[in-house]
């Protein structure tokens, strides 16, 4: 068995030579391989694919990272792209609970707080996916035009500091597509809040038995006709309703936020008349916002605004009474 023992230490020799990357890429090739042997049954190789691909560009995009952030003007590019994204995030942040309660955000400062580090996330891994895109694509590119200008005498550090330079170049274009689809999965999952539209290869049973006659006739009820429904964008098997520019309507989101609102940072008793269950914000010296429990609204909850009705304010529902001639 010395052949055995050759091959291990050649194969070991192999793998100290490679970086984290290169590792990565390897791992991520046997288990493609492992997979299209199971008879892409095991499903569970895609996850460890998944996390194995997701390591791999992590590492190479902080390496660019730290090259861009050691030099000033690449400082100042980072900073700018996160400056914007805050700025958005806050916008949207605002705009996502004026939709909400109907009233301007100002008056529930904690709830838009709370909308922001919900959106955050989404809209930060936009930003990364939109980078990494870039990044990923001139990257490629480059490694591309140097491997083909060595024949002609251009050697350049970028490809002589590492192992196996044109096989980590047919890595990264091989597993491209895939990263691809795995990051745009990971967002569907995160703005639907549903762990099935991970799920790249699951068609919906409902799709598979219905025909699109029949379908067409359940998304067009008599009586709709003049109204406008609202545009769904479809995405590995999920949906994401409610798409009005740039700011989804992410409905988990607005669930959790409509929750903390009522049950935090409204008020349960105030000055201003209530009833039942009814939580009150206050707008202004005269006006409430009036947040009451109600199943049949899209979020459980049903925003109104109202006079305060204390007694000790004046009543701007009473209209004044004018003077006539005797």
């Amino acid at each position: 068995m010395q052949w055995l023992s050759d091959w291990r230490q050649r194969c070991g020799q192999v793998w100290q030579q490679l970086d984290l990357s290169q590792r990565c890429y390897l791992i991520s090739a046997l288990l493609v391989l492992a997979w299209l042997l199971s008879m892409k049954s095991q499903y569970w190789l895609l996850g460890f694919l998944g996390v194995s691909l997701f390591i791999a560009v992590v590492n190479d995009i902080w390496q660019g990272f730290l090259r861009i952030w050691h030099s000033l003007p690449g400082k100042a590019f980072i900073l700018v792209c996160y400056a914007v994204l805050a700025n958005f995030c806050f916008a949207l942040a605002d705009s996502s609970v004026n939709n909400l309660i109907g009233v301007r955000p100002e008056v529930v400062p904690f709830s838009v707080n709370l909308t922001l580090m919900l959106l955050a996330p989404f809209w930060s891994f936009l930003l990364a996916f939109v980078l990494l895109s870039a990044y990923l694509v001139l990257h490629t590119i480059k490694l591309m035009l140097l491997v083909m200008l060595r024949p002609l005498g251009v050697r350049s550090h970028h490809l002589q500091d590492g192992s196996y330079p044109k096989l980590s170049l047919a890595a990264r274009l091989c597993f491209l597509p895939v990263v691809f689809t795995y990051m745009g999965a990971a967002m569907t999952g995160y703005v639907t809040g549903d762990t099935a539209a991970i799920d790249l290869f699951r068609e919906s049973s409902a799709a598979q038995v219905q025909p699109a006659e029949a379908v067409v006739a359940q998304r067009t009820e008599p009586g709709d006709d003049n109204e406008q429904t609202e545009p769904e964008v479809k995405m590995f098997g999920g949906e994401i309703s409610g798409l009005s520019g740039i700011n989804p309507e992410v409905r988990w989101i607005n669930r959790s936020v409509a929750w903390f609102l009522y049950q935090i940072e409204s008020l349960s008793k105030s000055q201003c008349v209530m009833q039942g269950t009814e939580h009150l914000v206050h707008l202004n010296d005269f006006e409430v916002l009036v947040i009451t429990p109600d199943p049949q609204q899209p979020y459980g909850y049903r925003y109104q605004v109202r006079a305060c009705g204390s007694p000790y304010l004046p009543d701007l529902n009473r209209r004044p009474v004018s003077a006539t001639a005797s």
